[in-house]
């Protein structure tokens, strides 16, 4: 399902994408998704503080 994405702010978000949570970085150091995705680090920098207790939260749920 396709929704037409229109932010508010000017020029502030770039893509709305779903990815992984193995290609996700789990530091702004970790280049896994520039190697696997060609995006730089620093554009999940909203989602870096969660990564690994998203992480640890889906392996005590998926053994």
């Amino acid at each position: 399902r396709d929704t037409k994405f229109q932010p508010r702010t000017r020029y502030e978000i770039k893509a709305c994408e779903w990815f992984p949570l193995a290609d996700l970085p789990s530091n702004r150091k970790d280049m896994t998704p520039k190697l696997k995705m060609g995006v730089s680090p620093n554009s999940f920098f909203m989602v870096l503080p969660f990564v690994k207790r998203m992480r640890r939260w889906v392996a005590e749920r998926n053994p």
